[in-house]
Formats: C-alpha cells, structure tokens, sequence
C-alpha cells in the first residue's frame, strides 16, 4: 500500500514544476498589462497546432496547465480540446521501450495528431462564427432601436452598457485581480512610500508576484495528490491485469469502454491502455479512443476549477463522444 502514496506522490511532484511557472507567469501578465484577455494571448488561429505541438509531448503536466488556462478562460475551448486529445501521457514512454511498440507508435501518433488539429479548428470556427452573429445581432438591435424613432439613447445606452461587460471580463475576474493587487500595493496605482524600507519593498514584491501564485499552485497540488491516491487505490485493488482483460473482451465496444478508462484522471489509464495494445488486446480503433480522451489528471483539474459546472460537462462528454467516434470508424475500417 505504500507504493500507492509513493506512485501518487512522484505523480503530483511531475506536475509541480509546470504548474507553478505557468501561475507565475499569468500573475505577471496580469499586473504588467491593462488587461490579460484584452491582449487575446493564445487564442488566435496558431493556438490549436500550438496545442496540439505541445500536447503530444509526453508530459501530463501539459494538461493541466491547459486546463488551468481555459478555466481563466485564457485559451479557448478548440486549444483545450487539441491539448487533451494530443496528451500522449506515459503512452509514448511505454511503446518506445520494446520493440512490439515502437512498430505500432506511429500510427497512434499520426491519429492523435491529426484529430487534435482537426477537432480543434473545427471548434475554433465555431467558436469564430458563434461570436460573429452575437456582433451582429448586439449591432442589429441597435439599429432597430435607433429607427424606432424613441428608443434611440435606449439602443446606445444597452450598447454601452454591453461593451462595458465584455470589456470587464466573463466571469469579473479581470476586475478583481487588478483591484486586489492595487489594495496589496498599497496604493491606487501600486506605489510605496519613497521612505519605505529594503523589507518593505520586499513584503511588496512577494505579496504583488509570488503570493497569489504560490497560494492557488498549493491548493491545486494538494487536489491532484488526493485525487492520485484515490485512483491509485482504485487500480491497486482492482488490478491493472483484470481490467486490461475486461477491456480486451468486448469486441466491436473496445472504443467505448476504451475510453471509459481513458476518462480516468490518472496516468494508470493510459499505462493499461498502452501495455493492452502493445501486446495485441486491444486493436487499433480502441487505442485510439482510449489514448485520445486519456488527459491524466487535466480532467481533475478541470472539475474543480472550470465554472460553469455545465461547461466542464461539455468538455468532458465532447472528449468522450469524438474520442468514442474515432475508435469506431478506425475499427470499422478494419484496423
């Protein structure tokens, strides 16, 4: 039992590093700029293939740093979709070590990558086209009110009223997070008092830039490895052996309950997986559903930091159903 701490341990500490730059980094951003989402940073037409490029790296804490930015709502939902369905885990470490696997590395790689990049532009011009129409009818309504004859301070009113919203931010974050820095600075425009000391300019600077970031990468740290040790027990009793077995029993549904464990927040999904298809129980159509929806323990995070609830439902049932209709076509085409 001690090997099932040890393992969610080591787990939690890979992870560690990339989440604590990438905090550091967004606290940075924040204060340096008037504005994070105003500079629309990783949501251009280059972010999905730079989702994708980084995803296939074998390194769940990829994941969880795209998670962390789509939760802030940094990066859009198309980049967070190649992330996940690129994330290669400890899939490519495990076909790379024997021969039998690095023989079948290239295809998965291929599918992986493809689907990424075709999933994540499909949603990027969704996301586009979604947006665009909101514009026109925001525009729209405005029209119709000016030529209603009476309406038109109304019409400008709700014009401005709108603009404002969009420009404070989604969720009111922006707003918040600027306010609180400038309430910790000490001052409306984040100046000390010229006679201030070497310590206090030192208190400043790690309440301004390290405070926050170090506080939210604990707290997430700590979920992860509580999520870890749970997952962990799970498989520990449950045992990898058994549920490779199941899984390489049901025929023609392999892609569905591939990715039924592919679901799993945990690097022991894609390990099962892998070792599966490297030894011939699973077939290719099931790899690539269970491979493309294993995000490790992105979706852990997902679930406690995105809101709304209903949009981390969306993620997660869209990584299923696409992750489920990949492995199905590529069984059905014989593979």
């Amino acid at each position: 039992m001690g090997e099932v701490f040890l393992d969610a341990l080591i787990d939690t500490l890979w992870v560690l590093p990339f989440l604590l730059i990438m905090n550091l980094l967004i606290e940075l951003l924040e204060i340096k700029t008037s504005g994070f989402r105003a500079k629309k940073i990783l949501k251009g037409g280059v972010a999905p293939l730079v989702g994708t490029a980084v995803g296939v790296v074998p390194q769940c804490g990829f994941s969880v740093v795209a998670t962390e930015l789509y939760s802030k709502r940094r990066i859009a939902l198309g980049t967070l979709l190649a992330v996940y369905l690129a994330t290669s885990d400890e899939a490519l470490p495990i076909m790379l070590s024997s021969y039998e696997g690095l023989q079948k590395v290239l295809p998965i790689i291929i599918i992986k990558i493809c689907f990424s990049l075709i999933v994540g532009y499909c949603a990027f011009g969704i996301e586009k086209l979604i947006a665009n129409k909101k514009s026109n009818a925001a525009v729209g309504t405005v029209g119709f009110d000016d030529a209603d004859g009476d309406g038109h301070s109304h019409g400008d009113d709700e014009h401005a009223h709108s603009h404002s919203h969009d420009h404070n931010g989604d969720d009111g974050e922006e707003i918040h997070a600027h306010g609180c820095h400038r309430h910790e600075l000490g001052g409306e425009n984040g100046t000390l008092d010229e006679n201030a000391t070497k310590r206090q300019r030192a208190a400043r600077v790690f309440n301004v830039y390290f405070k926050h970031p170090l506080i939210h990468t604990a707290t997430v740290i700590a979920y992860i490895f509580i999520v870890n040790v749970i997952f962990n027990i799970i498989v520990y009793y449950v045992g990898e052996d058994r549920l490779a077995a199941f899984i390489g029993s049901t025929g023609y549904f392999q892609p569905a309950l591939a990715a039924l464990v592919g679901l799993i927040p945990n690097c022991a999904a894609s390990v099962v997986i892998t070792e599966l298809y490297v030894v011939g129980g699973l077939n290719l159509g099931g790899a690539a559903a269970g491979l493309c929806v294993s995000a490790g323990i992105g979706y852990a995070v997902l679930i406690k930091q995105n809101r709304p609830i209903k949009n981390t439902v969306l993620v997660i049932a869209l990584m299923y159903v696409l992750s489920v209709a990949l492995g199905t076509v590529v069984t059905a085409l014989g593979f």
